[in-house]
């Protein structure tokens, strides 16, 4: 009889051990798969805003010093951030580029007179006749700290150096994650001109 007890009582307890390790591996397996899925989330959103700036600071560059050059840019952005909601847009920042290819300090803050623009989500859908003027920017325009017009792309002179940065909030999918900010910057020369 004895020997009965002591075999169920052992039973009883390797089948209470399998309940505790359970309940420790489950929630840690689970967390792993939410882990691996949010990193996907985040690779592809990092890919989708790289992309964005990459084609923002091409059609900019190419645009040199035409009057459109920010509007031309901020359809490409609207474009290619088709997928990501509006309202997780912080901002877009069109900036004259150091030698090293960084901005100055003064443009992480706000739209700086001579060195950059800053843009937002809504910004993203202006239509050419917001950047009113063809001879100038016109008080009002949204591209008005760092004119397109301005811009220098003579050859003989050396053409401005243009950046686009392009920051997006990332909403965790994962609860014990925090949101975080995806951002990017593309820096390119802009296209010289020949002529004086």
């Amino acid at each position: 009889m004895r020997s009965i007890r002591s075999a169920r009582s052992r039973h009883d307890t390797e089948r209470g051990a399998v309940v505790v390790e359970v309940a420790f591996v489950v929630p840690l397996l689970l967390m792993l798969v939410l882990g691996l899925a949010e990193l996907g989330f985040v690779i592809r959103d990092t890919q989708t805003v790289v992309g964005a700036s990459q084609a923002a600071a091409r059609v900019v560059s190419s645009a040199g010093d035409s009057r459109l050059a920010d509007q031309g840019a901020l359809s490409t952005l609207a474009a290619a951030l088709d997928d990501v909601d509006v309202a997780d847009i912080e901002r877009i920042i069109i900036f004259r580029a150091k030698s090293d290819g960084s901005m100055t300090a003064n443009c992480e803050l706000a739209a700086f007179p001579g060195q950059c623009n800053h843009y937002d989500a809504s910004d993203l859908t202006l239509p050419a006749s917001a950047f009113a003027g063809t001879t100038s920017c016109a008080v009002g325009s949204p591209d008005i700290s760092w004119c397109p017009l301005g811009r220098e792309t003579r050859q003989s002179v050396g053409p401005d150096w243009i950046g686009v940065r392009v920051e997006v909030r990332h909403h965790s999918t994962a609860p014990f994650l925090p949101d975080r900010t995806i951002s990017d910057t593309t820096v390119m020369r802009l296209e010289p001109r020949f002529a004086s």
